[in-house]
């Protein structure tokens, strides 16, 4: 399905290529997965694969590449599809149905599409998106718009499909039914696939192919459906060594309260997405939130950390005192999207920015603290938008922190992470909770949550269960 020989490419006005000549061959391989570390140049190969580089973005491509026996377009050309990791690049309809057709319309030309029967039909039944269709795409949640996003490329029905960490937004339920929509694909249609994942566990059964990128090159191995080597895997996450560092840290479970939630409801674009929430957060304490997509893991957040108001008659009190009506520096966000709240030039800066607005003392050794704790010392002068989205991510976790806030609120902080990254923020993040500093972290993930949380709140339609 995939090979290269001699691949190359090097970004606009750097003189190292990415990667060093590129040698694979993937043979027959109908689902081929694509693994490394943050930063391997993932992202970057998916875009030489369907045409998007150089052209789009300049740069040098070196070297032959091949999808399906044929060369690589050389301008995207509807044959090979690519979900990207940040969904916001590729929805551009109002609605969730306006994007549906205008995608299949777009391949289909003149040929009717309908919503109500045939393949679009079975894409929405298949992602669970018959409830949202006239919903508006700003209104979703990330995972929701990426399932969307998804469902958008597929509607084409391309040659080949090359996702780009399609599992790390989607709850459970979701990321099988997308295991379910590529098994249906593969026998219907003869869709290929290429999936850049970090964590793969959902797609191991469908994989008959791998390409493993690292700094020497790549690796790679085709062979029966289930029986991938681990050397060609995503590096797995340690859970037990996680689960022993986050037993010699515990929270005082006799500590007053940071914050404090009564009655917590709230209403966005008319819709009531929490419903009477109630709990409390213990300085130095570690809470988990998980959910299905669209629960309101990200709008519980959002309100706690200012960014949308409650309805009335909720209450949120901060150290005992009512909260205000914005954000303040005892609160640290990191968003879904880190695009979102990236807003200076290099690394450095970033990370700097919320100490320099809350006039800390040395700043500089705590920005060099927070970049080592995220690997991000290498990377500290380099242009925020030039990263890849895994290292963008840790770039804004990093800038979250660095105001010294007395509680954290992480949305999704494993996406874009791999397994080395992840662990040792995680670390970061038990020992920071030994300062006092407390966290709510959102995620799917339940079993890495249970790891090294206190305790795991689980929010389903609005309510805390």
């Amino acid at each position: 399905m995939l090979a290269a020989r001699g691949l190359t490419y090097r970004l606009p006005a750097t003189r190292e290529p990415l990667w060093p000549p590129l040698e694979f061959d993937t043979g027959q391989a109908r689902v081929v997965l694509l693994s490394g570390q943050s930063g391997s140049g993932k992202s970057t190969l998916l875009r030489i694969l369907c045409g998007l580089l150089p052209g789009f973005r300049g740069g040098e491509l070196e070297g032959e590449v091949r999808v399906l026996g044929r060369p690589v377009p050389r301008r995207p050309d509807g044959s090979v599809g690519l979900l990207f990791q940040n969904t916001d690049a590729m929805l551009h309809s109002p609605r969730v149905a306006d994007e549906l057709l205008a995608r299949a319309r777009a391949q289909r030309g003149r040929e009717p599409v309908d919503l109500r029967r045939g393949w679009l039909a079975e894409l929405v039944e298949q992602f669970g998106l018959a409830e949202v269709l006239d919903r508006r795409i700003v209104e979703l949640s990330g995972g929701q718009q990426q399932r969307v996003a998804l469902a958008g490329v597929l509607a084409a029905r391309p040659s080949a499909v090359l996702l780009d960490e399609p599992t790390s937004n989607l709850d459970p339920h979701a990321a099988a039914a997308l295991v379910r929509l590529i098994a249906g694909c593969l026998e219907r249609f003869g869709t290929h696939f290429v999936a850049a994942e970090h964590r793969a566990d959902h797609v191991l059964d469908l994989v008959d192919g791998a390409v493993r990128l690292d700094g020497a090159g790549a690796q790679a191995w085709s062979g029966r459906p289930g029986t991938i080597p681990p050397s060609v895997q995503p590096d797995p996450l340690d859970l037990d060594a996680l689960r022993r560092v986050a037993a010699d840290s515990t929270a005082d479970a006799d500590a007053e309260p940071l914050l404090t939630c009564r009655n917590l409801s709230c209403r966005r674009s008319g819709r009531l997405v929490l419903r009477e929430i109630e709990f409390q957060l213990r300085a130095g304490e570690i809470v988990g939130l998980t959910g299905p997509n669209g629960a309101g893991k990200s709008s519980l957040l959002l309100l706690l950390a200012g960014g949308i108001k409650p309805t009335s008659g909720s209450e949120i009190d901060w150290h005992g005192r009512p909260a205000r009506r914005r954000a303040g520096s005892g609160v640290g966000l990191l968003l879904q999207n880190p695009l979102h709240q990236l807003f200076c030039e290099t690394v450095r800066q970033e990370t700097a920015l919320a100490a320099d607005n809350a006039r800390l003392p040395a700043v500089a050794e705590q920005v060099d603290r927070l970049l080592a704790a995220a690997d991000l010392l290498p990377l500290a002068e380099r242009a925020t938008l030039s990263l890849s989205y895994g290292e963008q991510q840790r770039t804004a976790l990093a800038g979250a922190m660095s105001g010294k806030p007395s509680v954290v609120l992480l949305d999704e902080p494993t996406h874009g992470m791999d397994a080395l990254r992840l662990s040792k923020i995680i670390r970061f993040v038990i020992e920071t909770r030994r300062e006092g500093t407390a966290f709510v972290v959102a995620s799917h993930d339940r079993a890495l949550l249970e790891a090294f949380c206190d305790r795991v709140l689980v929010l389903r339609d609005g309510r805390i269960e």
